[in-house]
């Protein structure tokens, strides 16, 4: 990540809270395999704590140093088991093979790390994949299409695990904000 970027995401979560978790996340959390899960990107940890507080020991992966000090400060207060990670994941996830029961990739897309948020599930664990569709690149608040998915690219990026569940199209959230999404929630075998 270049030193442009992180600057710019140390600003953005710098004194931000959690907010509430993406409702992928709370949908999938009950067939989730329980255990360790991995949130990568997980900014100020929204949907870490969701899994926190489902019972998951949770490793929360980010760039900015100000989010992972949010995310341990307040799962310190709730006495959580959130272990904040610092890590640039444009150079790969710093976890053995088959450690985790479950993965979330939320608002994230590095195309070359999909392999590696497979190895590091274990079989039979999930990954949780959710994010921006091509539709969304100017449209909302996404202006860089390489963060994009275009359409039915998720599945063919997750092409060797057991879809589960899987959809595309546009998300209406509470208070009338919309965006392209497509999700999978995918087993690895």
């Amino acid at each position: 990540m270049t030193v442009d970027r992180r600057e710019e995401w140390e600003r953005r979560h710098r004194g931000m809270t959690a907010g509430a978790p993406e409702a992928s996340v709370v949908e999938a959390i009950p067939v989730l395999p329980c255990g360790r899960a991995l949130d990568i990107a997980a900014g100020t940890g929204r949907n870490s704590f969701s899994l926190a507080r489902a019972g998951f020991s949770v490793v929360a992966v980010d760039y900015s140093a100000p989010a992972l000090q949010a995310i341990a400060r307040a799962s310190r207060a709730e006495n959580l088991k959130i272990e904040p990670v610092m890590a640039d994941l444009d150079t790969g996830l710093p976890f053995r093979a088959n450690r985790f029961e479950a993965v979330l990739n939320v608002n994230f897309l590095e195309r070359k790390l999909v392999p590696e948020l497979i190895r590091v599930l274990k079989p039979g664990g999930a990954l949780l994949f959710d994010t921006f569709l091509d539709d969304e690149v100017g449209v909302g608040h996404l202006r860089d299409p390489r963060f994009a998915l275009g359409h039915y690219e998720l599945r063919e990026l997750l092409g060797d695990m057991e879809l589960r569940r899987y959809r595309e199209g546009l998300v209406e959230y509470p208070g009338g904000r919309r965006a392209w999404r497509a999700m999978a929630l995918a087993f690895r075998r």
